[in-house]
């Protein structure tokens, strides 16, 4: 649905930010730099309303994290951050959860990581909040925002859309590895 790029989109995007893996220029010393680097990859690689969307998230939870010092960041301090960003998203796209997007994965990862306790911020229940958000994104008659908002509503019935689908295969990928963290 919309003009399928997303998929490749994304794929540009994951493919820019493991060769910056690869070659150390994320710098993984603090979140906050993390986030910074992540936003200047998806920025270089990622075209489109996502990529846009992607880098001010990513640029906003950087930015958040900038005040947490010390022995590290708290998972409180991330799901925070990580609203933030959600929000940013939110913000600048001019949709909500419930609009059809991304943000519908985005917002109930978001509320669980909040809800959470623990070291990871609850990751694990956050890429399953927002699976569910994809899920509803399939039983949406109509798009709000993005580009399925010019779709009928028998193109949508039944499909999730992209963008909240991507955003959720990205958080399960990452809810093993960050659920081990200290």
């Amino acid at each position: 649905v919309g003009d399928g790029d997303c998929g490749t989109t994304m794929k540009r995007g994951a493919n820019e930010i493991l060769q910056r893996l690869q070659s150390e220029k994320l710098r993984l010393g603090h979140p906050s730099q993390l986030f910074a680097d992540l936003a200047d990859a998806v920025s270089a690689s990622m075209g489109g309303t996502s990529g846009i969307l992607l880098e001010l998230m990513f640029r906003k939870i950087s930015t958040s994290l900038l005040s947490s010092a010390g022995e590290g960041i708290t998972s409180k301090e991330m799901a925070i951050a990580f609203r933030a960003g959600v929000e940013a998203v939110s913000f600048y796209g001019g949709a909500q959860e419930g609009s059809r997007t991304m943000l519908d994965a985005l917002f109930p990862a978001s509320a669980a990581m909040l809800e959470g306790e623990g070291p990871a911020a609850n990751i694990e229940e956050a890429a399953k909040a927002a699976e569910k958000g994809v899920d509803a994104t399939a039983a949406m008659d109509h798009a709000e925002a993005g580009r399925s908002n010019y779709l009928s509503k028998e193109v949508l019935m039944g499909t999730p859309d992209p963008g909240a689908a991507a955003v959720a295969v990205v958080l399960a990928t990452m809810a093993p590895i960050l659920s081990q963290l200290p």
